[in-house]
């Protein structure tokens, strides 16, 4: 029996405006909007350095899109320069320039999107660009989803993974606390874990709390920063029935299908 697609949404990563090659934004936000998608989550990264101009760059290409926006800060949209400011108002600028809050949540009848912010201004060691899931965030965003409707799609959106499938490099390690995370968000009827950070589109199912979930990573949208791999973004379409991941990646000056990958619900 045939089924009909409830809701679309395309995932996108490490914009990192101030490192985009030119015509390559334009190119994706076209291709972003032929898949007609229902939301675009932009899972960080939106800038380099957290210059007011990579800003200003960012928010007017967020501004040529139709669909709605879910767009969380990623590790290099803290202040890199101004340490006064990445202390006392780490998310000042990020906010003041995407209108976003800090842990979205979006909702519609057939889907519910958790947001964590996995970011932090400063942390004791040298790696500052590591992640950390916050048990107050995590718990709350629990509770979010939890509350949604029986067979709505269920997902979480961080910068940094929460899950690492055997594809993802290995000089990644997921955020702090993100085991405990996905383990309450699971449990919660999260469906899949979406994130950035690594460069590197991966796509992963793995058990967890008697569940079957998935754990997907974004490329680079459009940082000329690449790892190993073209920039892309992946397309999600959730039925009632199942789950299609199609990964698209860039050739030239366009996109293409790379795979297409089907889950059942």
């Amino acid at each position: 029996m045939k089924t009909s697609v409830m809701f679309r949404l395309a995932l996108i990563a490490d914009l990192h405006f101030g490192s985009v090659p030119d015509g390559l934004a334009a190119a994706l936000l076209t291709d972003i909007e032929a898949g007609d998608p229902d939301l675009i989550i932009v899972a960080g990264d939106l800038t380099m350095r957290a210059r007011r101009r990579e800003f200003d760059a960012a928010r007017d290409w967020l501004r040529g899109m139709k669909a709605e926006t879910m767009v969380l800060a990623g590790n290099h949209d803290l202040p890199y320069v101004n340490l006064w400011e990445r202390f006392a108002s780490p998310y000042k600028r990020f906010m003041a320039f995407t209108g976003a809050e800090a842990e979205p949540f979006y909702e519609t009848e057939g889907a519910s999107v958790v947001g964590l912010n996995t970011t932090r201004s400063w942390q004791p060691h040298l790696s500052w660009q590591e992640g950390i899931a916050r048990s107050k965030s995590v718990i709350a965003a629990g509770a979010k989803l939890a509350a949604a409707r029986p067979n709505t799609f269920r997902c979480v959106v961080s910068h940094h993974p929460l899950w690492l499938g055997p594809e993802a490099p290995r000089y990644v390690r997921p955020a702090i606390g993100a085991e405990a995370a996905v383990r309450t968000l699971a449990f919660a009827g999260a469906e899949v874990f979406m994130s950035g950070h690594v460069h590197r589109g991966f796509v992963h199912s793995f058990e967890i709390e008697g569940r079957t979930c998935i754990a997907l990573g974004a490329p680079t949208a459009l940082s000329s920063r690449l790892r190993g791999e073209e920039n892309g973004y992946w397309r999600i379409a959730a039925s009632d029935c199942d789950i299609t991941l199609t990964l698209r990646r860039r050739r030239e000056s366009a996109f293409f299908d790379e795979k297409e990958i089907r889950f059942m619900r």
